[in-house]
């Protein structure tokens, strides 16, 4: 596999591509949390405190380090299963040209691939701890 940004040399490290996703989400929240604010069952701290959570995460993400690439798929799951609730709350009561509805389908999508890369990050940082 050709080492470039998304992808570093270590065979199945994909935390680079995570990090980016990580980071790409808490910007679409950060960006779209004042004109759905009205639509969150929750208090809006909660949504930057996830920002805030995901910021930390992308920081921390390392090859090194199994238990990281274990937090992210942690966080990535927990990210989709509230992001893809609330869009299918959404399309129920409002239909799919919601903005509430978009934004968080469009994080659902990206937290679905934060799932994937991160399962084959930490399942390829198992496997290398394993044969050392």
């Amino acid at each position: 596999m050709p080492n470039n940004y998304f992808f570093n040399s270590f065979n199945h490290y994909y935390g680079d591509a995570v990090r980016i996703l990580f980071l790409a989400g808490a910007l679409i929240m950060l960006i779209g949390l004042p004109a759905v604010t009205n639509y969150l069952s929750i208090p809006a701290v909660f949504s930057v405190v996830g920002m805030l959570v995901l910021v930390l995460a992308a920081g921390l993400t390392s090859p090194k380090q199994i238990w990281d690439a274990g937090i992210n798929v942690v966080i990535s799951v927990i990210a989709f299963v509230v992001f893809e609730t609330y869009a299918v709350n959404a399309y129920s009561e409002r239909g799919m040209n919601d903005k509430f509805f978009v934004a968080n389908m469009a994080l659902g999508l990206i937290f679905l691939f934060a799932i994937y890369f991160g399962v084959k990050t930490f399942r390829g940082l198992m496997l290398a701890k394993k044969n050392n």
